[in-house]
Formats: structure tokens, sequence, C-alpha cells
């Protein structure tokens, strides 16, 4: 029976690697090529998820990127996208709120701050409840420069203002909007304005852009905690009211798992983990759905890259086919697969199955140009300072590893006068967590048992005690002996 001829690879679009810039150039590609894995997009949509976890390519961008597209041309849903890859996450702790306990001045500042996105959500939405207290605390908040402003300006201000000093909110006719509060009495003052309100339209605001923040020190660590205890408390406050308002925060999985907070183990069951690695390496992970669908906007004859294109066998028991290589190479993450099917599409252009030897070649050029940058970039910021002779020196000292196993105390020699060892194992670290590396334990039966934090999103620990072994990619890319 003659096969079925598709479209070639070449013609099919995989979308972009990141999910802001496919909102940009192919908004088409991201609406109708979406997956919602997890249900996430729904739970958020539906107010039952208010923290999405999973490691920095996992896909949680693209949640809300999908979400703001499809809401976009609805009058009864109302999105604030806050980007905070540039906000000055540590000076929120300096902000005086009044509280002697650190974690709950943290927390209040943070309420504050979500409170006042709030309140500029709901002035723009004209079917709201035309409250007198609200409408006067809006004009108030806006001609004193606390709605619609730069928040990141407002908080390195507010950290400079003394916790007793009136925050001064007037409004046009010069009267006291929150009869001269102070700073530690406006998140309770803000509620109130919010209490009476009765809204028809739903109102989400979305935090972002917190994957690649390193927090130094426990300024960072204290500041995210505060964050999240926030951020339940207001949702709760939310949901006491009955009022269709949420708000949601993406975040790495280890950096929640991190957290010193008094709210995290509470939100449980309003939170959905982007963990892709369900399916193992095989033709049933979902992130062949996710590539499937994506190809298919354009071209209606594809709806099974599996099937359709990568369902020859590889010469190997390890690998039963072209697929499950392929996605070896990956950490099981989307932004992995769309950069892979970059390289097979490279490899092999045309519409016939992808060959053993294609996949290989595809595999080579992706580890040697896509995952390489991709696990250095993610150490940026470990050492602090001009590191890049350090980095550039500490990456050399892996690629001349004798094998792909190695430990602490051969980097030590390595770098011996360049890197001290604290510094090392925080690299180390860094890259246990996004996957560069994982902890290789041998056992009694002269194996060995790996474990890599990009396979489950949260339980794998890290530890320099054991010997550390490189990723495939990485393996594969400097060259390194497999055993």
């Amino acid at each position: 029976m003659a096969r079925a001829k598709y479209s070639p690879l070449r013609e099919l679009q995989f979308g972009e690697l990141d999910a802001s810039q496919e909102a940009v150039v192919s908004p088409e590609l991201l609406l109708r090529g979406y997956v919602d894995f997890r249900d996430a997009a729904y739970a958020i949509a539906t107010r039952g998820a208010w923290v999405l976890l999973g490691p920095k390519g996992a896909g949680k961008s693209a949640v809300l990127e999908y979400l703001r597209l499809s809401w976009a041309d609805r009058p009864d849903r109302f999105m604030t996208y806050w980007e905070l890859d540039s906000f000055p996450v540590n000076d929120v702790t300096s902000i005086d709120m009044g509280l002697k306990d650190g974690t709950a001045r943290v927390r209040s500042a943070w309420e504050f701050l979500l409170l006042l996105r709030v309140f500029e959500s709901l002035a723009r939405d004209a079917e709201r409840d035309q409250d007198a207290e609200f409408s006067q605390s809006v004009e108030a908040l806006r001609s004193q420069g606390y709605l619609d402003a730069d928040l990141g300006t407002v908080v390195m201000g507010l950290a400079k203002v003394s916790a007793g000093v009136d925050v001064k909110v007037l409004t046009a006719s010069g009267e006291m909007a929150f009869s001269g509060a102070s700073l530690p009495e406006m998140p309770l003052m803000l509620r109130n304005a919010l209490s009476p309100l009765r809204l028809k339209n739903q109102h989400l605001i979305a935090l972002d852009g917190l994957d690649s923040f390193f927090f130094e020190g426990g300024a960072g660590w204290q500041s995210l905690g505060g964050l999240v205890d926030a951020l339940a408390s207001v949702n709760r406050f939310f949901l006491e009211l009955a009022l269709p308002v949420s708000v949601v925060v993406t975040l790495r999985s280890d950096h929640f798992d991190a957290l010193n907070s008094q709210n995290s183990n509470k939100l449980k069951k309003q939170i959905v983990y982007l963990d892709w690695t369900a399916g193992g390496i095989g033709a049933t992970n979902a992130l062949w759905q996710m590539v499937s669908k994506k190809a298919s906007v354009f071209r209606a004859d594809v709806n099974d890259i599996v099937r359709q294109y990568l369902s020859e066998p590889m010469y190997t028991p390890s690998f039963p086919s072209v697929a499950a290589y392929l996605l070896s190479y990956t950490r099981l993450l989307p932004r992995d697969l769309i950069s892979m099917m970059g390289y097979v599409q490279e490899a092999h252009p045309g519409s016939t199955p992808v060959t053993e030897q294609h996949a290989k070649d595809a595999a080579g050029r992706f580890s040697e140009e896509y995952f390489v940058g991709e696990i250095m970039n993610n150490l940026s910021g470990v050492l602090g300072g001009d590191n890049a002779y350090q980095l550039v020196s500490f990456r050399e000292a892996l690629r001349a590893a004798p094998t792909r196993f190695f430990n602490v105390a051969y980097l030590l020699e390595e770098l011996d006068g360049e890197l001290s060892r604290t510094e090392i194992v925080a690299l180390l670290r860094r890259m246990f967590e996004t996957g560069g590396i994982g902890i290789s334990n041998p056992n009694a039966l002269n194996g060995r048992y790996t474990d890599f934090m990009f396979r489950r999103v949260s339980g794998a620990a890290f530890t320099p005690r054991y010997d550390f072994m490189l990723h495939d990619a990485l393996t594969r890319a400097w060259n390194r002996p497999w055993r």
C-alpha cells in the first residue's frame, strides 16, 4: 500500500521559542495551535488556579499569551499582563509598612502593589458598579501617580518613605481620599474601597517574567515569599466578596519549592504544574501533540507528527523510533522540542519519513547550536559582577572532563585559583536546576541511578556529594565519552 503524501517538513510551522514573540509575529499559530496542557488556561480563566509552575521553557508564558489573545476581543474580559523581568523585586522588602515582622511587612507591601494593579483594571471597566467611594479613590490614586504608572519607579520611591508619612492621596477637590492614610494603612483602605463593588465582567492580573530572576541573598527570597503570601490573601478576599477578579503568577518549580512562605503549601489546590515528563521520551508524550497541533494550523493534512514523519526505527535498543531519539536530546520542554524540530526541518526538508541519519544530524546541530547556549545563558547572574572569563573557564573545564561523569574534586583541581568551591557548587546547582546535569549515584549492582531535575517538577534534590552526569545533548556537543 502506497504511503500517503504529506506536506514537506520545510513548510510546517512549529512556533517561536518565545511565546511573547509568537503572539506578535504569528498570533494565529498561538491561538489555533494551542494545546491546553493540564487545562492550565481553563483553570486560570475559571479562577481555579492562581499559580502556574514549571521549569523555564515549560510554556508558562504561552498560557498567559493564549489567554491575552483569546480575551482581546471580549468586552467582558479584562487582562493585565505584568512583566516582572526588570522589576525591582528586592526593593519591595525595603518598603516600610510599619510592621516589625519582616514576612508580614513584605506581604503587606506586595498586597498594596497587587491591589493597585486591580484598581487600574477595574477603572477601565465601564460596566462596573459606579460606586462613589471607589471612583473617588481611583481619581485620587491616579492624581498622585499611583495608577497607570511604572510600578517599578513607585517601588523605588516608596522604599525611601517612612511608614509614618502620609501617602497624601487627594481627590480633585483637594479632600483626602483615605483620611490621610499612612502607607501601612493603604492595603486595608484599598480593600474597603473594593468591598461595595459589584462587577459583571471578569478581571485577571497576570504576573510573569520571574524565570530569569536570580534571587541573591535573603532579600530576593523574602520578597518572592511575600508575593506568594499576598497573592493568596487578595485572591481569597475576592472570593469572599464574590468579585470575578483574580491574580495569577508564573514561577519556576524550584523557586516555589524553596520559598519561605506561610501559604505556599495551602495553595496546592490552586496550582497547575506544567510537567511534560509523564509520557517519557516515547511517542505518547504530550509534547508531540503540541507540535502536531501547531503544524496543523496552516497544513490541514498534518495531524500526527510522529506517525507521519518520525516513526522510522532507530537501530539501537534504547530508541524504538526517531521520535524517541530526538526527544531524548531535549529536557522534555516545549521550547527544546520546538527548537529541535527546526533542526529536523533543515536536515530533512522533504515529505518522506525522517531517517536515522537525518535525526542524528539534527540532534547534533541542536546540541551544539542551541542546547549549550541555553544552559550557559542560565548561568548568568550566578557569580555576580564581571564574570565572563570565569564562566568560560568553567565551561571549558566541563568540556575537558575525561567522560560525561565528573565530580566537584575534578573541577576544584581544574579551576584552582579561578573559582572557589562555593562558586563552583553554585554553578553546578544552577546547571542541575536547569537540566544541564544530573546527580549520578552508583548502586550495589554496579550500575547508576541518575536524577535530572527536568524529568520531574519537584522532588529531585541537589547535592555536591555524588558524581554529576552531563545531559545527552552536552555530551554530544562536547564530544565527551559516554562511559
